[in-house]
């Protein structure tokens, strides 16, 4: 009985599917790597994210702490839970999206990741949230926000966020090019990557999409 606990309910396995374009085999097969690696069923630190990745072969940059704070915000966005841990679902489908997904699919995951208290806008208290306490953090925040809000109505909208990006071409690639896709193989093998060198960089350290002006 205590296995049942650990299996992946059929509507999950078949939201998955349907998401992340899947087979329910391989789901499944990912899912028990998943739950062997984090026995609780979630990740809970950068980490551990880190290490997941690698489990999957995925080869994000050399760890460097600031990066991997930015990307565990980037996996545990989509449905932030009270104790900031990300789960096998929350996994599959931002590793899809970075993948796979269209550059609006990409651009309003990094606007979740920013929007800290999900009330659908990015506000000086959110970047304050997501960057150290520095002076120089200050100086970004509102450079960031004179920049990104394009409408000058005080906040900064998906529609601000996305606008600036797509008026910007030196972005664009971040979201749209083939390097800059996360690479997620079949996990038929899984390797022992911890001694492969990085050769795939995840797009999470432009600070933060700001321009020169």
């Amino acid at each position: 009985m205590g296995a049942n606990k650990t299996k992946l309910p059929k509507t999950v396995v078949h939201q998955l599917a349907v998401r992340t374009q899947r087979s329910t085999a391989e789901i499944k097969a990912m899912h028990a790597i998943f739950r062997r690696h984090f026995p609780n069923g979630k990740i809970e630190s950068p980490e551990d994210l880190w290490r997941c990745l690698q489990k999957f072969s995925l080869q994000p940059m050399k760890y460097e702490e600031r990066t991997a704070e930015r990307l565990y915000r980037l996996f545990e966005s989509p449905s932030r839970k009270i104790d900031g841990s990300i789960d096998f679902f929350n996994f599959m489908v931002v590793s899809h999206i970075l993948e796979h997904g269209s550059a609006h699919s990409k651009i309003v995951l990094y606007f979740e990741s920013l929007d800290v208290n999900n009330d659908g806008i990015i506000s000086r208290e959110d970047l304050e949230a997501c960057l150290p306490h520095t002076v120089e953090s200050q100086q970004l925040i509102q450079k960031l926000l004179r920049q990104w809000d394009l409408n000058r109505d005080g906040h900064v909208s998906l529609e601000d966020f996305e606008g600036y990006i797509n008026s910007n071409p030196h972005l664009l690639p971040m979201f749209a090019e083939e390097r800059e896709r996360v690479r997620l193989n079949s996990v038929s093998h899984e390797l022992a990557v911890d001694s492969q060198p990085y050769t795939h960089n995840y797009p999470v350290t432009r600070d933060l999409f700001v321009t020169s002006k």
